[in-house]
């Protein structure tokens, strides 16, 4: 059957007040309209259309600029520029990572026992008498060596859970920590590579060379999900890891790595693969790795602590960019694939070196069966 269109104007324009003709031009004409059919209805200033059907936004004017907001979770215009969740909107919050290895991994009553992970947390709570990590100076190593080893550490989970990893990222373990009670306290995450600073039991002739094993940690981040039934993620890359490299001593090979290693040996990470050292190219997202050790050579150590986590920080919402000054476009086309009634918004703007103006432009849209 042949579906009739009819153009139906939605919402008038708002009044724009700029400093020059130029920025204005094109923004007084701007009409943002819905190509009405079959499944796209509106009534009382509500548009209704079924789940999984195509909505055509119709365009009028000349703006430089459009940025659409769908209204859906993690697209909200209102919440474009909210860096930081309320505590109180928060219902479950938790630290969460998988991690997975790399090496032939030997159990715990062989002379050979290749798990050296350990992965911590630490808090304050004075109301409780917990004082938490006071903090690395990131400039005396010795002071800062000292302080890690010696502190009270919490587990996440005990270190036998890491003796017998998956070798894969299909295979890896899933780790978590409930933080919610946390919010305000001064999380700190820590992750000790060879805490005990065991030698390679090859090492001085003997028999038992062993590698030491290669760690990845894969999608570390805090999910908060809140009372709407939102969720939001902080990923590793917030967390501002500060790596701490207890032996420089010595790659046997030093000359070969020469150009990968950091300026900074104490506190350097890498960008490639370097024994005992960390490589952080992928934390923005949670990934990161430290690499193995070959089995003639010494085994190494190497921490990771994090700053003090803000539980309730989180990543504005992100609206998508439809038009700038290179397009043209007269209509834009988004489909709902979930029930939900949703406040669809376009950011309309001109800018130029001395002046930015514009106007924003909102459809409630109710999606249905």
């Amino acid at each position: 059957m042949k579906t009739s269109k009819l153009y139906i104007f939605l919402l008038s324009a708002l009044a724009f007040t700029a400093c020059t003709k130029d920025l204005t031009e094109g923004l007084d004409k701007v009409d943002v309209n819905v190509v009405a059919s079959e499944n796209v209805t509106m009534e009382g200033g509500i548009v209704t259309v079924r789940k999984g059907t195509p909505v055509e936004f119709s365009i009028a004017g000349e703006p430089d600029f459009i940025t659409f907001f769908s209204g859906e979770i993690g697209h909200q215009y209102i919440y474009r520029q909210r860096v930081e969740t309320e505590a109180s909107d928060i219902v479950s919050s938790k630290l969460k990572f998988n991690i997975y290895r790399e090496g032939t991994s030997y159990p715990k009553d062989n002379p050979r026992y290749t798990n050296c992970i350990d992965v911590y947390y630490a808090y304050s709570d004075p109301d409780k008498g917990v004082e938490g990590f006071p903090g690395l100076s990131k400039s005396d190593f010795d002071a800062d060596s000292t302080l890690v080893v010696g502190y009270d550490w919490k587990e996440i989970l005990p270190k036998a859970a890491y003796d017998d990893l998956g070798d894969n990222i299909t295979a890896a373990k899933s780790c978590e920590l409930d933080v919610k009670n946390l919010v305000g306290k001064n999380l700190v995450i820590a992750i000790a590579y060879n805490r005990e600073e065991r030698p390679n039991p090859g090492e001085e002739n003997k028999p038992d060379a062993t590698a030491q094993l290669k760690y990845y940690f894969d999608g570390m981040n805090i999910e908060n999900t809140l009372r709407n039934n939102s969720v939001t993620r902080q990923y590793a890359g917030e967390f501002m890891f500060t790596a701490l490299n207890f032996k420089d001593s010595l790659y046997a090979d030093r000359k070969a790595l020469e150009s990968y290693l950091p300026e900074d040996m104490d506190y350097g990470t890498v960008t490639a693969n370097v024994p005992g050292m960390w490589n952080m190219n992928n934390v923005a997202n949670g990934g990161f790795y430290i690499h193995s050790t070959a089995s003639g050579n010494p085994w190494k150590t190497a921490w990771l602590v994090s700053d003090p986590i803000n539980i309730t920080s989180c990543e504005p919402d992100q609206g998508i960019s439809i038009k700038n000054l290179s397009q043209d476009i007269r209509s834009y086309t988004y489909t709902y694939e979930k029930v939900g009634t949703y406040k669809a918004t376009f950011l309309i703007h001109n800018t130029n070196y001395k002046h930015e103006d514009g106007g924003v432009y909102e459809v409630t849209v109710n999606v249905v069966e």
